[in-house]
C-alpha cells in the first residue's frame, strides 16, 4: 500500500522557506515611443508570471498557442491571421496552470525599443516617480521565453539573429527568464533532417552568445515540435513545468511510490484542458506511452462534452466525492492487448494516466489496492498543493 504521510514534513523542510511572493511596482506606468505604441497596446504589467511566445512573422506563434490552449485542430489554424499586436492570454481560467501568455507579433523586434525609447523620452519631472520602460514592462515577470523559428524559411539565419538581440535585452533586465527554441513546423522532415537542422540552430545560437560573453550565463533548450502531433503539447509541458519547480520533487515522488505500489509502466499527471503533462515518475520518458495517454484523455475529454457541462465541471465535479469512492469523478479503463491504460481524476483540472502492462487473469482482485493507493496519491497531491499555496 502507498503511504504518502511522510511526504508534507518532507516537502515543508526543501520547499516551504524557498517559496516567494515576486512584486511589482504597480504604480510605474508605460514609457513607450508613438511608433511602438499601436504593438503595445497589451502590454500591461500583471503580478502573475509570464511565457513569452516570440518569433518571426508566419512561424507559427498563434497556431501553437490555439491547438494547446484553443483547442483549435491543426487544419483550422491555417486560416488565423497574423498576430497585429501583444495578445495576452490568461491560461487559468481552464487551466491549473496560472501564468499568463504573451504572443508577440512578428513584425515587432523588441531589440529596438531601447533606441526608440530614448530618442523620443522626456526627463520626468521632479517629485514624479520613475516611469517603467517598455523592455521593462515585458521582460521584468517573464519566467520563459519561448522563440519560434520555421528552419525551412530563408529568413532563418535572420531569426537567430533576431533570437539573439532579444536574448541580449531581456538578460540585462531579467537574468532569471529561461529560453526555449521551438524548431517548429518539422512533421514533413525525417529524423535525419530534425537532427542536423538542431545541430545547425544550436550551433548558430551559441556561436552568437559566445561572441558576446553570455555563453557561460544563458543555456537556451532547444526541440523540434509541429501542430500535427504530441510533439508540441511535449514540449510545451517542459516549458510549464519550469513554472511549478517548487512542486516537482514532491509530485515525482508520490508518482514513484504509486508506480511501484501498482507495478505500473508511466504515470503521468496531466492538466485536462490544454493537455500538458505537469509531472511524471522518475523512469525514463516514452514517447509513445506520452501518446497513449494524450488519446485517451481527448477519448475521455470528447465523451464527457456529452454528459455534462465541460465548461464548469471539468472531467467530473469531485466536490461531493468521500474517501474511497469513486462516485463523484472520472475513472476510465481501456484494455489493450498488453496493458491497460487507467484514467482517475485528481480534481477538476488534474488527472492521473498511467500504463499498467501485463494484462493477467486475477487482476481485477488488485482493484480495492489501486483505488486505497489512489485515494493516498490525492491526499499526498493535495497537501503538496496546500502548502505550495496553488
Amino acid at each position: 500500500k502507498l503511504d504518502v504521510s511522510h511526504l508534507k514534513q518532507w516537502y515543508q523542510r526543501r520547499v516551504r522557506g524557498s517559496l516567494s511572493v515576486q512584486k511589482t511596482s504597480s504604480e510605474r506606468q508605460l514609457s513607450a515611443s508613438p511608433s511602438t505604441l499601436s504593438l503595445l497596446t497589451n502590454a500591461s504589467i500583471c503580478s502573475k508570471p509570464k511565457i513569452l511566445l516570440m518569433g518571426l512573422s508566419k512561424s507559427g506563434k498563434t497556431s501553437i498557442r490555439h491547438v494547446i490552449f484553443h483547442k483549435m485542430s491543426a487544419n483550422e489554424t491555417q486560416f488565423l491571421e497574423s498576430t497585429p499586436k501583444i495578445d495576452k492570454i490568461d491560461i487559468s481560467s481552464k487551466s491549473f496552470l496560472d501564468f499568463q501568455l504573451w504572443d508577440f507579433p512578428g513584425k515587432l523586434d523588441v531589440s529596438h525599443l531601447r533606441e526608440k525609447e530614448a530618442a523620443n523620452s522626456t526627463p520626468p519631472a521632479p517629485g514624479t516617480p520613475p516611469t517603467t520602460s517598455t523592455l521593462e514592462k515585458i521582460f521584468l515577470q517573464a519566467k520563459v521565453l519561448i522563440f519560434v523559428i520555421d528552419p525551412m524559411e530563408e529568413k532563418a539565419s535572420y531569426a537567430i539573429e533576431r533570437f539573439h538581440n532579444t536574448i541580449m535585452e531581456a538578460h540585462k533586465i531579467n537574468p532569471r527568464i529561461k529560453y526555449e527554441v521551438f524548431i517548429h513546423k518539422s512533421d514533413s522532415l525525417n529524423d535525419d533532417q530534425k537532427v542536423e537542422n538542431v545541430r545547425e540552430i544550436t550551433h548558430s545560437v551559441n556561436k552568437k552568445l559566445r561572441a558576446t560573453g553570455l555563453q557561460d550565463r544563458v543555456y537556451p533548450s532547444f526541440k523540434t515540435t509541429s501542430i500535427y502531433d504530441h510533439s508540441i503539447f511535449e514540449a510545451m509541458s517542459m516549458v510549464c513545468q519550469q513554472l511549478l519547480e517548487n512542486v516537482l520533487p514532491p509530485f515525482e515522488n508520490i508518482l514513484n511510490a504509486f508506480v511501484s505500489s501498482n507495478m505500473m509502466e508511466k504515470a503521468f499527471i496531466f492538466d485536462i484542458h490544454p493537455k500538458i503533462f505537469i509531472a511524471s515518475d522518475s523512469s525514463p520518458f516514452d514517447m509513445p506511452s506520452y501518446e497513449l495517454c494524450c488519446d485517451m484523455l481527448d477519448l475521455i475529454s470528447d465523451f464527457g462534452c456529452i454528459y455534462q457541462d465541460y465548461e464548469t465541471s471539468g472531467l467530473g465535479d469531485m466536490s461531493e466525492m468521500g474517501k474511497g469512492d469513486r462516485s463523484g469523478s472520472m475513472y476510465s479503463v481501456v484494455k489493450l492487448n498488453d496493458s491497460s491504460l487507467h484514467l482517475m481524476q485528481i480534481n477538476r483540472h488534474l488527472a492521473l494516466l498511467c500504463i499498467q502492462p501485463g494484462l493477467q487473469e486475477g487482476q481485477d482482485s488488485q482493484q480495492g489496492i489501486l483505488d486505497y493507493n489512489f485515494q493516498q496519491l490525492k491526499i499526498g497531491i493535495k497537501e503538496v498543493l496546500k502548502i505550495a499555496n496553488l
